[in-house]
């Protein structure tokens, strides 16, 4: 465990690590797409996984080559029409809706002294910690309105780290996407995925699923 000892930070994705709300994104997204007349694919749904909700108008109007037909203005307005669609979607969002191992696996880190910080693309994070009653392990969540650039930069990884007065090389990072594993690897932090080994394979250690997780599991990865 001596070099494992470096880490005390731990950086959070939420949806896919700590809840199962993806789906309800993508569902919102899907519904958004078919409003516009956009052919909803596998690999558009993979895309916007991760995604500001800016960057995801984005990629939903390129996909239909509809980026000409609207405005700044109108595609903020889009991504405002999602959100509304969403927030209808995760109304009776509660502590079910935490992944397995997931509040064990918090324990841990606390119990080891580790800081922690999510670091979520998504602006209603705040809102979704709260309905879960996760707040006493999220006290620090990155503001992605205050960032240049969202995942895959590296900007959020950086500020969740600064939050902590750590650098990115004492932190562990976890995350199911490309879009975040590569926000993780640009910001030199230990990338940790979970999920499928397609959507994880930039990933530093690769887990299944949000069971495994465990500091000791992680250490023995690690080396």
């Amino acid at each position: 465990m001596s070099n494992f000892e470096q880490y005390s930070g731990a950086l959070f994705d939420l949806h896919g690590v700590i809840a199962d709300t993806s789906k309800y994104h993508l569902q919102a997204w899907h519904q958004l797409a078919t409003e516009l007349g956009v052919e909803w694919t596998s690999t558009l749904a993979q895309s916007v996984v991760g995604m500001s909700r800016s960057d995801a108008v984005t990629a939903i109007l390129h996909a239909g080559n509809l980026e000409r037909q609207y405005s700044v203005q109108q595609q903020t307005a889009l991504g405002d029409h999602k959100n509304e669609m969403y927030l209808k979607l995760i109304a009776h969002m509660s502590p079910a809706d935490i992944l397995p191992g997931v509040i064990d696996f918090l324990n841990d880190l606390q119990q080891h002294h580790f800081g922690i910080v999510l670091a979520s693309a998504s602006v209603n994070a705040p809102l979704e910690i709260q309905r879960m009653a996760l707040e006493s392990y999220f006290p620090l969540i990155v503001d992605p309105a205050t960032l240049a650039h969202n995942k895959p930069a590296p900007d959020i990884y950086q500020q969740a780290a600064a939050m902590l007065n750590r650098s990115p090389q004492q932190c562990l990072g976890f995350e199911d996407s490309q879009t975040g594993l590569a926000a993780l690897n640009a910001a030199g932090v230990i990338s940790i995925g979970i999920g499928e080994e397609a959507e994880i394979a930039t990933a530093q250690v690769k887990l299944p699923n949000t069971s495994a997780l465990s500091l000791a599991n992680i250490a023995q990865m690690i080396g």
